[in-house]
């Protein structure tokens, strides 16, 4: 079934259930790694807390906003989470290859909240975005 990262009002970046999980745990391990502690979200912010665990619900990336200090600093969040995330891989249950597919998905995360569409025929999980900035050499893993 699958379920989206809701980014703004864009229902375009369809994921397992398992990865949007997976992909919270990455932003709130990275973000403790960077001395934030926004656990709360899974508790206090209904687009992230009643979805973890939900088949089929996609989450509100908007729900980081408050944590993260708004679209930039979730936006840089993103950047952040590319770089460290093989720090937190194997905390969050990521196996080698679902640690390759979470570097694809954070960089088509990037690549839409810059601005540029999602488009219908890409596997977000396999593909890289269009533009060299996304690229492999800018990611964790390649």
């Amino acid at each position: 079934m699958g379920a989206p990262i809701i980014i703004g009002d864009s229902y375009n970046l369809w994921i397992s259930n398992a990865l949007k999980d997976a992909f919270c745990d990455v932003l709130t391990r990275v973000a403790a790694l960077e001395g934030h502690d926004i656990m709360a979200i899974y508790e206090d912010a209904p687009g992230v807390a009643g979805t973890y665990g939900v088949s089929g619900v996609g989450i509100y990336l908007d729900e980081f906003y408050r944590y993260l200090g708004g679209f930039s600093g979730v936006r840089l969040h993103i950047d952040i989470c590319r770089t460290r995330l093989h720090e937190v891989a194997e905390a969050c249950k990521l196996t080698p290859s679902g640690t390759k597919r979470m570097a694809h998905i954070l960089a088509w995360v990037a690549y839409h909240m810059d601005g540029n569409p999602v488009s219908e025929g890409c596997f977000v999980y396999e593909d890289w975005p269009p533009d060299a900035a996304y690229a492999p050499s800018n990611c964790a893993t390649s």
